[in-house]
Formats: C-alpha cells, sequence, structure tokens
C-alpha cells in the first residue's frame, strides 16, 4: 500500500502551506541524491509536494485520495507510475522560492526567480594586482598609484553601446523583459526555466546602430590608472579590496571590484611580530652595569632608553604604544627593546688592566 503523502512529507493533515512548503525543502535537501539520498524517496517527496502544494489538487486528495490522480489523472504527474520522472512537468515560477532550491541542486534553474525579481545583468570581472610597500610605509599608510588593463566603460557611447546620434530600441528576440523562458528535459522531467536573453543580454534593449569603438558591447580594453589609499598597520599579505574598480561588465551590467594584494619589504632595524615591532640595541657593558640611557630608534622616530644600573644581558624593554597601529582603530601594539652587550675585542692595555682588577675583586 502507497504511503500517504501527509506522512511522506511529515506534515499533519491540517498543515498550512508554509509548513508544507518548508517540509517539503527540508526533505528535498536531506533526501536528494547527489547528497547520498535515496533516488526513491526523493521521488516520493516531490509527488507528495506536487499534490500538497497545490491547493486544488490538495482538496482533491484531500476528498478522494491517490485514485483521484491515477490513469491519467491531472495530480502528481506520472511520478508513482511507469513513466518514472519523465512525466513531470513543472513551472518554478509557481513554485516560489523552491525555484532557487531545485536551480541550486540541477544546474542552473534559478532563471525563474530572477524573472519575477528584475533582469539579470552580469557583473564585470574582479581585478586582482600587487602593490609592494616598504616597512616604514605598511606602518605608516601610504597613497599608491596603480596602473592596470581591464574593460572599461566605452566613452564614445557611454556604456550604451549604440553608436553616436542613433538610440536603444526593445528587443525583438524577448520583448523587452531580458529574460527568454526554456524548457528542459531533466532526470525530474520537463522544467521550464527563464534565463537572461542572449541578444540583449539581460538589458530588455538593443542599440538601433552599434557603436563602432565597442562594437555594441558598451566596453573597451583599456589601462587604468587609480590611486589607492593603503590605511595605516597593513601587513605583508593582506588585501585591500577598492569597490567598483575593477572590470566594467560588458551590456550595462555593474562593475567589479580591485583588489590590491600587499607586499611589505623587511627593514634591517625592526622586525614585526602581529601590532608589536621588536628590535635589539648593543650597548656598552658599563651601562648595563652602571646604569645610564641610551638613544634608540623606533617607528616614530629617535628617544632616549632609560637603563636601570645592573641591567642583565637580554632584558627586554617595553614600550607602549610605540609598535604598529591596528587597522581602522587609533590602538597601537608595542616596541619591545632588546638589549645586548657590547663585547669589544679589542681592549688597550689600561682597558684590559681595569677589566682585570674588576675580575680579581669578583666583579
Amino acid at each position: 500500500m502507497s504511503r500517504d503523502y501527509y506522512d511522506i512529507l511529515g506534515v499533519q493533515k491540517n498543515a498550512s502551506a508554509d509548513e508544507i512548503k518548508k517540509a517539503f525543502r527540508k526533505k528535498a535537501h536531506e533526501l536528494h541524491p547527489d547528497k547520498g539520498g535515496e533516488e526513491k524517496a526523493f521521488k516520493e517527496v516531490n509527488e507528495a509536494y506536487q499534490v500538497l502544494g497545490n491547493p486544488e489538487k490538495r482538496a482533491t486528495y484531500d476528498q478522494f485520495g491517490k485514485a483521484a490522480f491515477e490513469h491519467g489523472g491531472s495530480g502528481a504527474g506520472g511520478f508513482g507510475g511507469q513513466q518514472g520522472f519523465g512525466g513531470m512537468n513543472v513551472n518554478f515560477e509557481d513554485m516560489g522560492d523552491l525555484g532557487d532550491l531545485f536551480g541550486n541542486m540541477f544546474g542552473g534553474f534559478g532563471g525563474a526567480r530572477q524573472a519575477r525579481t528584475g533582469r539579470s545583468r552580469a557583473r564585470g570581472k574582479d581585478v586582482q594586482v600587487r602593490v609592494d610597500l616598504s616597512f616604514m610605509e605598511a606602518v605608516e599608510g601610504v597613497q599608491k598609484t596603480v596602473t592596470y588593463r581591464a574593460l572599461t566603460r566605452c566613452a564614445e557611447c557611454e556604456g550604451s553601446g549604440a553608436q553616436k546620434g542613433s538610440t536603444v530600441v526593445s528587443c525583438s528576440a524577448c520583448n523587452g523583459s531580458g529574460q527568454v523562458t526554456r524548457l528542459q528535459q531533466t532526470i525530474l522531467g520537463t522544467f521550464q526555466t527563464a534565463a537572461p536573453c542572449d541578444v540583449c543580454h539581460g538589458s530588455g534593449k538593443v542599440p538601433e546602430r552599434a557603436c563602432p569603438s565597442c562594437h555594441g558591447s558598451g566596453v573597451v580594453g583599456l589601462n587604468r590608472t587609480v590611486n589607492i589609499h593603503i590605511p595605516a598597520g597593513i601587513d605583508d599579505g593582506e588585501t585591500v579590496r577598492v569597490n567598483g574598480e575593477g572590470e566594467s561588465a560588458p551590456y550595462g551590467g555593474g562593475a567589479g571590484d580591485l583588489y590590491v594584494n600587499v607586499r611589505v619589504k623587511s627593514d634591517h632595524r625592526f622586525a614585526r611580530e602581529g601590532n608589536d615591532v621588536k628590535s635589539e640595541v648593543l650597548v656598552p657593558v658599563t651601562l648595563c652595569v652602571l646604569g645610564g640611557s641610551i638613544e634608540i630608534e623606533t617607528v616614530d622616530g629617535k628617544l632616549d632608553l632609560k637603563v636601570p644600573a645592573g641591567t642583565a644581558s637580554g632584558t627586554v624593554f617595553r614600550l607602549r604604544g610605540k609598535g604598529i597601529p591596528y587597522l581602522q582603530s587609533h590602538s597601537r601594539g608595542d616596541h619591545l627593546v632588546t638589549l645586548k652587550p657590547l663585547i669589544t675585542k679589542k681592549l688597550s692595555h689600561e682597558q684590559k688592566n681595569l677589566l682585570e682588577r674588576l675580575r680579581d675583586e669578583g666583579l
């Protein structure tokens, strides 16, 4: 005995239309063969929804059961008999947001949703460029100029694709809708889908006479120069995105984005660890023993560092807020300075005698 459609979807007989739709979406995702589900169970779910998802068919099913849809009836469309999947004819526009579900599953049936919400326009390609920065440019931020070749809106026709003095007219292939409807055979049967028109490329309009510079596409390949703001604190390998500075799309579509890949050169004075700066300073042994101050370099310039008496070799001094700025913040990392005593290899006779006396006194 065949299963009840309500049981197949896992809903009560008094379930609302939204509850039935949600149950169908969930089951379809779980049971789709491409996701490891069983084909037979997937057929049953679709068969059940084709009836319960339609108010008229649901009312008939509630009154007469499956018998009303057998032997050529107008219900499930051949899911249960020898026709298999081939008997089903579904218009995605009638299925609401379920058209997107099947569009993702079966390779591009999302056109019905686009037909309802407006014309689909292609977006231009994104462009990637590389910018090399010095260590200090990355710390402080900098303006850089980059040049790259990309499709750009045609200046001759201002992107319309029409020759000067002519106009754009409604596309006869799609009657100005920008969309064309097609029937496609799949394992589920015949599906009606909508797709961008091949003639007007989804715009709904075509030039009366094509622009000679861009041949009607509205774009030409040009070298483009753009000024880029690199923010303070950017690190090696990070990327700056500039909206709308990628390639312009043909036939009036939106522009892509520009991605600036940043490479930061090393600096012999500093090393970076996160937003902290590290450096090493060679100091006389006497400074570590007796104390004093020494001038050091930071990313903000030179400053005096006070060294307490009896400072051991390898002591690290932390200079708060003297490191690298955090992106989009007023906060900064720290500067960590490691002191290393300078051991002089060549000593004068007097220096050697003084050190020997200190050694003899146990220092």
